[in-house]
């Protein structure tokens, strides 16, 4: 397994999730202050931030085990 790939899947999952993250914030502003009536603005970024989130513990752990090694 390349160490270096992994390395760099991870840092993009996470910058992924963030952006999603600071989205689903933008989205419970919106709703919060009335501003758009569907709540999906902040479910569905969070969703995917989740989503991410997920797929860079994998990574890390892949990383984790070939360090190991």
């Amino acid at each position: 397994m390349d160490l270096k790939k992994e390395k760099t899947k991870r840092n993009i999952f996470l910058a992924l999730q963030i952006i999603f993250l600071i989205l689903t914030f933008v989205g419970a502003t919106l709703v919060i202050m009335k501003k758009v009536d569907n709540a999906g603005y902040a479910v569905i970024p969070m969703l995917w931030s989740l989503i991410f989130g997920g797929f860079m513990r994998e990574s890390q752990k892949k990383i984790n085990e070939n360090l190991k090694k």
